[in-house]
């Protein structure tokens, strides 16, 4: 045994010596099924290399705070970050540049957010997951009411009052609650109407286009359940999953539970499609998750290896089949994932025609703010044009703030 204790010793002692450190990577996910599935790969690839993994596994606030502490201290507390896209242009200065451009088999929606500056710069990310809004509708009910798919806006006004009275359900549900949640309901409205929230900087969301936008998000909240404007993603669903409503803007993550015989009601009667238009074509709001190597990270090396496994099409289709709404159209496209999810047609033509929220590094702040005031004109305390002058009044704020902070 001796013999044996001292050999071990002295293989451990010649490692040490060698200046082979172990391979090791410390990686920060988002605590829910994008991070169960990065976990996954994560093991999987340190199993195969040999390298020790730590995953630090966070809430979604959480891991924006500790992430971007990380960067801006580039303590390199992290070798690989998940992070959601509008993170991006606030992050993009601290995480180093890919040593390689992504294939074409990315959407190119996908793509476009991991370039700083927007569409046009240096990668400095790949796209993990490829989450865009899709429209919800109950298929069956639009086809007893000889209605067809919902192409406008007013489209959805008119159905929405014909099936909700015809069926004493609701016939239409949104979440309007301050901050994010009225925010992202709100975002497909406005652009199809022709409005933004800003241009440059200078904030436009109390135009024409958006005050009109706004005035038939509240004819649309006079189908939808009392104390909507105080809803977010699970009480819109539960509505949808309980048949209560007939119609909704929703995420690609609530698409499992409405064929899932234990969780609805309403199995194989909604349909998922892109977002109607009105004055313009519709488009989704884009929420693509990314992965990205920190400037500061001591194993840059092995980071970019791993990045780029975790997201190539072998590695992504697992991921799919983990939950994951995939960024690569070859996984979109596969006739087994097609004929397991029945929404990947039309989750494909929504990511490819998604919209990002503006790029820019104030975002958080700007969502907030916007959020208070168009939450506050849906639950009837303001007057929807003073809402959004008072929005625009703050978001004006934060825009001229950040500018005099960038150039003293």
């Amino acid at each position: 045994m001796r013999n044996v204790a001292l050999a071990l010793f002295l293989a451990a002692f010649l490692l040490s010596c060698s200046g082979t450190p172990q391979r090791s990577l410390t990686i920060a996910v988002n605590a829910g099924v994008e991070g169960t599935a990065l976990k996954a790969a994560a093991r999987q690839w340190g199993q195969a290399n040999h390298a020790r993994i730590e995953v630090v596994e966070l809430p979604y606030a959480n891991l924006f705070e500790k992430e971007q502490l990380d960067l801006t201290s580039r303590t390199g507390a992290y070798d690989v970050i998940m992070l959601d896209d509008p993170w991006f242009p606030r992050m993009a200065a601290d995480l180093a540049r890919l040593p390689r451009d992504p294939d074409s088999d990315f959407v190119s929606t996908c793509l476009e957010v991991c370039r700083h500056p927007y569409k046009t710069g240096a990668y400095l990310a790949l796209p993990y997951v490829g989450n865009a809004q899709l429209f919800f509708y109950r298929k069956d009910l639009f086809e007893k009411y000889r209605l067809g798919a919902p192409k406008t806006w007013d489209d959805v006004l008119v159905a929405a009052k014909k099936i909700g009275e015809g069926e004493k359900i609701y016939g239409y549900v949104m979440r309007a609650a301050p901050g994010n949640a009225v925010v992202a309901d709100f975002m497909p409205l406005l652009w199809a109407f022709g409005g933004g929230v800003m241009e440059g900087n200078r904030a436009i969301c109390n135009s024409p286009p958006a005050v009109e936008a706004l005035r038939f998000m509240l004819e649309l909240g006079k189908y939808s359940p009392p104390g909507y404007a105080g809803f977010n993603a699970d009480e819109v669903s539960a509505h949808l999953l309980q048949g209560t409503a007939a119609m909704s803007i929703n995420w690609p993550a609530w698409i499992a539970a409405m064929d899932d015989p234990a969780k609805s009601k309403v199995v194989g009667k909604i349909e998922f499609s892109q977002m109607p238009g009105e004055r313009d074509p519709g488009v989704g709001e884009l929420g693509a998750w990314l992965v990205a190597v920190p400037a500061g990270s001591k194993h840059a090396a092995d980071a970019f290896e791993f990045i780029y496994w975790a997201t190539e099409p072998a590695q992504m289709k697992q991921a799919a089949l983990r939950g994951n709404p995939p960024t690569r159209r070859s996984i979109f496209q596969s006739p087994d994932l097609i004929a397991k999810f029945r929404s990947y047609p039309a989750q494909l033509a929504s990511l490819e025609s998604a919209r990002p929220r503006p790029r820019t590094a104030e975002w958080n702040e700007i969502e907030n703010s916007f959020g208070i005031y168009l939450s506050k004109a849906n639950d009837g305390a303001m007057d929807p044009r003073a809402a959004l002058n008072a929005a625009a009044d703050s978001i004006q704020k934060i825009l001229e703030r950040n500018e005099s902070a960038t150039h003293p």
